[in-house]
């Protein structure tokens, strides 16, 4: 006995392991237009044109008001919305996943949509020029005495103030250049930003009279008359493009998906996604769009709404019949009864379990307990069925298995009393077969039928 209970053990947690896994909506399906994921635990979602940025359970990280999330450059981007003021810098979100909003507002600078050592060339609603951190507080500039900024570059910066370009540091104290003999002063007519340590300076003549100047920014040294630049474009950085080789063109970068542990793939049915693990079924197909897991969550389309899924190492459901060999006597209903194991995160859950015959018919049945269920047939003879199993809850399909069963009908035992005499079958001499009673006359010649010639039948 006790090796026969051992083997039954063995046998049912060999049932259990190998019984896939199960999903838990880690945010049930939503209105929104769009997630995607951008990192671990963060996901940017699209509702109605705009945009925002949530984590997994829904919990918004920026509001979904946003009308873009900009690309990288020193490891941020810009997540701006337009209002009556111009692009609004709500906020912004670096590289590694992690956003900052912004309590105050500042607008974005044409061709200035980046941070650029450290620092963001903005306008306050006021309109004043100034420059703001990471946090979006200001640092330096928003008195209105710049009419232009440019970003910042080796800790300093090109600003207008008086028509002049002069160069700041970022605590707003001008460069002061020596030119000449020992004098100190502004800049002659104007200056670039810095580009390795060297800012070009130039007097208020134009054209080909203008004379340049480099000043050394860390040194702080004379300025040295160089050679007349030609090309006088300058790039991004508000640099000359024929010495820095750039062009106006930011060179932005994409933000890069960070790639998390992935696990199980989306395998399609009939046009629908479903997943499954080691040839077991995770749960069925009925998603009209599924990413892999990665970290455990997948992105999926169901009935036309977005959601996230999350997937539950451990054991699946499990549905088993609890006599799958069934005898039944002739004439008589048969009652069948099976288990229903259900994964722990779903055992306190509300879920609807149904159940379907041969030819798709829905078969009744009764709870009887939380694990057990029972079910009433009308069969004519011995027989082996096989029934589906399928457990729905908030909205999907979680679960679907065959129940088989083979009936035996026994015929009803033979009465022992003879239902025409009376006597025992052992006692009757016809044994309980008695011969139906012959007509006493014939009723065409009026003879009795053992007179008849025709024993009645003329």
């Amino acid at each position: 006995m006790k090796a026969k209970a051992l083997l039954t053990t063995l046998m049912t947690t060999l049932c259990l392991s190998a019984n896939a896994q199960t999903v838990v909506w880690e945010l049930k399906p939503t209105t929104y237009n769009d997630i995607s994921r951008l990192g671990r635990n963060l996901y940017v979602v699209k509702h109605n044109g705009k945009v925002g940025l949530i984590n997994s359970d829904g919990t918004i990280v920026a509001p979904i008001d946003n009308d873009q999330i900009g690309d990288l450059y020193e490891h941020k981007a810009l997540v701006t919305r337009t209002d009556g003021h111009g692009e609004r810098v709500a906020g912004i979100l670096t590289d590694e996943g992690v956003y900052h909003g912004f309590a105050t507002s500042y607008y974005t600078l044409n061709g200035q949509k980046f941070y650029s050592d450290g620092l963001l060339s903005v306008a306050d609603e006021r309109g004043n020029l100034g420059y703001i951190d990471d946090y979006g507080k200001a640092v330096v500039g928003f008195e209105g005495k710049y009419s232009r900024i440019k970003p910042f570059t080796e800790g300093f910066a090109a600003v207008m103030k008086n028509k002049k370009y002069v160069l700041i540091d970022k605590d707003g104290n001008e460069a002061k250049f020596m030119y000449g003999g020992n004098g100190i002063g502004p800049a002659i007519g104007g200056c670039t930003n810095v580009y390795q340590g060297k800012a070009y300076v130039y007097d208020e003549f134009g054209g080909a009279d203008r004379s340049y100047y480099l000043y050394d920014a860390k040194a702080k040294s004379r300025l040295e008359k160089t050679g007349r630049i030609k090309n006088t474009a300058t790039d991004y950085l508000y640099c000359y493009q024929s010495v820095t080789g750039r062009t106006k063109e930011v060179p932005f970068k994409k933000m890069v998906v960070k790639a998390g542990q992935v696990g199980l793939s989306p395998v399609t049915n009939s046009g629908l996604y479903g997943y499954e693990e080691s040839g077991k079924t995770v749960l069925p197909a009925q998603l009209s769009a599924a990413t892999p897991f990665e970290d455990n969550l997948a992105i999926v389309t169901l009935n036309g709404q977005i959601g996230i899924l999350k997937y539950i190492p451990g054991n699946g459901f499990v549905a088993t019949p609890q006599n799958g060999q069934l005898t039944f006597m002739e004439g008589n209903k048969v009652d069948c009864a099976f288990t229903l194991l259900s994964p722990s995160v779903w055992r306190d859950k509300a879920v609807d379990v149904k159940m379907r015959d041969e030819k798709g018919n829905i078969v009744a049945l009764v709870k009887k307990s939380d694990n057990n269920y029972s079910f009433t047939l009308n069969l004519q003879g011995s027989c082996k069925k096989q029934f589906e199993v399928a457990v729905f809850a908030e909205g999907l399909k979680l679960f679907e298995g065959p129940v088989a069963y083979s009936f035996t009908m026994k015929e009803r035992p033979k009465p022992d009393v003879c239902h025409t005499c009376g006597k025992k079958l052992t006692e009757c001499q016809y044994k309980g077969a008695h011969p139906k009673p012959e007509a006493k006359t014939c009723p065409t010649c009026g003879k009795k039928i053992s007179e008849c010639p025709y024993q009645g039948v003329h």
